[in-house]
């Protein structure tokens, strides 16, 4: 994102752009999209190899929200919206960068870079609708808007986008900001979060005679996701060499820039650049630029009422988007044309700049849209109402506009088809609500993910107007069809109109459960994913634990809490002979309600100790198991988008929260286990022996869901049998940790938690 190259630039200078800040009792207007990546890259210390810790993500969040709060600030947050024409060439160049490095990303990858999980946006709004953190998301791009909010409110923007140098408002990078606490050093009460603000004033102090307007030029010079450097080669060829030294070409174009343009006005830097140009390039570039200018000044503020900024401000925000848009005044084809190649020693740039793609290319030149604002005006109100409070995703407004869905990366097995297909039912369903009773609109979408060779390629996917024979109500209209309808739509899709006991599922597993079972039908063998579906009821049960016993992801800070509790609950139910009576007739919301904290802390252990990496996986990089990595990552498609459809229909069940359900390493970690089992409903059965409530929850879990998996969690006893016959062979006999496994002792401690069979049983007390 942003202008390559400045984040170090003023990052090098630090002394001399940045001021020492505390910030406390006043707004800050955060730029969403970047901020919520940012948590994860720096705080978050999850496992990007698993798909996606949400649970470790969500508690970061909190702890970031917590912290400004606690400093009396007050975080308005804003969200980008769709893709405009502008930035579509580097999201499509992006996916393929992704798209690379996922196909070669193992556990040790993540030592070195980051990758970003599908579903960590939606963790990010559900912890701000806890926090009850004011958020909006523009219909396309935020940065403009949210530069505009901070100067209208004179209060600092938080972000790690280097445009935000440019834009003219406070800013804080956010590498800038600390992640503790101080008291108000001015004896005033409360608190402050020290960190270092960017004033645009002292750039300008710096470089004198450099402005705002041209400063805006420099952005379009420097290069950022809308224009590339090559369009003004030329023109470099003509500019003096400082006597500074830098370390890379870049860092000193900037200087470059900066010096140049402070002796011009922005009429004459324009004509400067123009006359380098050659006759037939100058429209196309004048427009660039001119558009590039405007976007810096120009800022929608349409969302400005859902963040509840006061009245009087309100009004006076419209003002403030009274800025003149700039127009170049002269004719541009009567200036001399200067070829600059004979005067200088070539200092061509140093970018590695990719001759652009052919596919991008004609799909560039293919999908050049109407107007935004023409497009706009003709989406539905309550349409519109619903994307500005973020309740869709941002791809909608392309399906809209274009008819194309860049599909999201992850880590998956590339052996296979990517993951996206199997939510391809999904979304044709969503495309076909968003341009249903559209005139003119009704023919097929394209969407780009990987082929087969690692490549990005785009694929068709055929429209339909009805589901089962029934048409879809039109985009316009879809508020008013009853909630029964509209979940009518929603069951149909995920294959669970007809199923038997769905309705006994609590509501805040509903939606989960619903997209398990549309997930495994899209299978051609469903047996071969019953480890999946294990993996994924049981881990149902860590954020039932969570909720008794409080965040722990590590055994030795758990153990810190409550070895003692534990030996208690032990020896007392050892003395009394602690033997529950629970009916397995009870449904699943009395079993959740009465489930035993004293039985989430036994189990606890086995938990916690699953949410850690075996280190085994380090040193043997082999036993890395991608293919299990890569039915979660089916899985998460479809949850993502079943997730966007129940939005779209107006919520017909409870939204998912995915922090409370899903930690990668924690499913991975037990469908690793799960596969060396003989009966893997016994085997959870022995590591809840001593939590009878959570047994006995899980049981009737099964009881009541079975019937959706009926194929998939046949016992696999015979495969397992013949695998056992062979190491017999081999052996002559049965191991030591098998006889343990088939005969478990009566008597249990916290230590017999850890299954010998388990290869990550005892990681939690290797973590300190």
């Amino acid at each position: 994102m942003g202008i390559p190259g400045l984040t170090t630039y003023i990052s090098n200078n630090s002394r001399r752009y940045l001021e020492n800040y505390a910030l406390h009792d006043s707004y800050l207007v955060i730029d969403g999209n970047n901020v919520c990546c940012q948590l994860y890259t720096w705080h978050a210390r999850c496992n990007c190899a698993f798909g996606g810790d949400y649970d470790k993500y969500a508690q970061c969040v909190r702890d970031f929200f917590d912290q400004l709060l606690r400093c009396n600030v007050t975080p308005l947050v804003l969200i980008d919206g769709g893709c405009e024409d502008k930035k579509l060439k580097t999201v499509i160049s992006r996916t393929k960068q992704k798209i690379h490095i996922a196909s070669y990303y193992t556990l040790s990858s993540q030592q070195r870079t980051k990758f970003l999980p599908l579903l960590m946006r939606e963790v990010f709004k559900d912890i701000m609708n806890e926090k009850g953190i004011r958020y909006a998301q523009c219909i396309f791009e935020a940065d403009n808007t949210i530069a505009a909010i901070a100067r209208i409110l004179n209060c600092p923007v938080l972000s790690y986008d280097s445009d935000f140098y440019i834009y003219g408002s406070l800013y804080i990078p956010f590498n800038m900001m600390e992640t503790n606490v101080d008291p108000n050093p001015t004896g005033r009460g409360g608190y402050i979060t020290r960190c270092k603000i960017y004033y645009v004033d002292k750039l300008f102090q710096v470089h004198y005679g450099l402005n705002q307007s041209l400063l805006h030029l420099a952005a379009v010079l420097l290069g950022n996701d809308y224009v590339k450097q090559h369009m003004f080669k030329n023109f470099f060829r003509h500019l003096p060499r400082t006597g500074r030294k830098y370390n890379n070409e870049q860092q000193r174009r900037i200087d470059t820039i900066f010096d140049w343009l402070r002796r011009h006005s922005l009429n004459e830097a324009v004509i400067g650049i123009l006359r380098r140009l050659r006759k037939q390039e100058r429209r196309h570039v004048l427009n660039t630029i001119e558009k590039i200018i405007n976007g810096y000044i120009n800022a929608p503020l349409n969302v400005l009422h859902m963040l509840g900024i006061p009245a009087e401000i309100f009004s006076r925000s419209n003002m403030q988007n009274m800025s003149k848009m700039y127009k170049f005044e002269g004719d541009i084809y009567n200036l001399t044309y200067i070829d600059e190649r004979m005067q200088i020693n070539e200092a061509e740039l140093s970018d590695g700049e990719e001759t652009e793609d052919r596919e991008i290319a004609n799909l560039l030149e293919e999908k050049k849209l109407i107007s935004n604002k023409f497009f706009v005006d003709n989406l539905p109100q309550w349409f519109i109402n619903e994307f500005k409070q973020s309740r869709f995703p941002s791809y909608f407004i392309d399906l809209l506009m274009r008819k194309l869905y860049v599909c999201p990366t992850q880590i998956e097995d590339y052996s296979y088809v990517s993951s996206i297909v199997a939510s391809l039912k999904i979304i044709g369903v969503i495309y076909g609500l968003l341009i249903s009773g559209v005139q003119g609109r009704n023919s097929n979408m394209e969407y780009i993910t990987r082929d087969e060779n690692k490549k990005i390629k785009r694929y068709q996917l055929e429209y339909s107007d009805n589901i089962l024979g029934c048409k879809l109500p039109p985009l316009l209209n879809l508020r008013e069809v009853s909630i029964v309808i509209r979940r009518e739509i929603l069951n149909t899709t995920l294959t669970i109109s007809n199923a038997k006991y769905i309705n006994e599922i609590p509501s805040i597993w509903m939606l989960y459960i619903a997209t398990m079972k549309y997930w495994i039908d899209q299978q051609e063998e469903p047996s071969k994913f019953s480890c999946h579906v294990y993996s994924l009821l049981f881990a149902l049960l860590f954020n039932i634990i969570d909720y008794n016993i409080g965040f722990y992801r590590t055994v030795s800070k758990f153990y810190q809490s409550y070895i003692e509790i534990i030996d208690n609950i032990r020896q007392e139910r050892k003395i009394g002979n602690y033997q529950p009576q629970y009916s397995i007739n009870a449904t699943l919301a009395d079993a959740i309600h009465e489930v035993d904290a004293n039985d989430c802390i036994i189990v606890a252990p086995f938990f916690i100790s699953n949410y850690e990496v075996d280190w085994k996986l380090h040193s043997q990089p082999k036993k890395f198991n991608i293919t299990i990595i890569h039915g979660f990552a089916e899985f998460q498609n479809c949850l993502r988008h079943s997730m966007n459809l129940n939005a779209l229909l107006g919520y017909p069940y409870e939204p998912t929260r995915v922090a409370n359900v899903f930690n990668g390493t924690l499913l991975y970690n037990l469908c690793s286990n799960f596969k060396k089992r003989d009966d893997v409903e016994a085997y959870i059965n022995l590591i809840l022996q001593d939590s009878p409530s959570l047994s006995r929850l899980f049981n009737i879990l099964l009881l009541k869901v079975k019937s959706l998996f009926n194929i998939t969690l046949e016992k696999k006893a015979d495969k397992c049998k013949k695998q056992k016959i062979k190491r017999h062979e081999k052996k002559k006999c049965i191991s030591q940790e098998e006889n343990h496994e088939e005969n478990p002792p009566q008597e249990s401690t916290s230590e017999e938690f850890y299954d010998v069979n388990n290869s990550f049983s005892i990681l939690g007390t290797m973590q300190h």
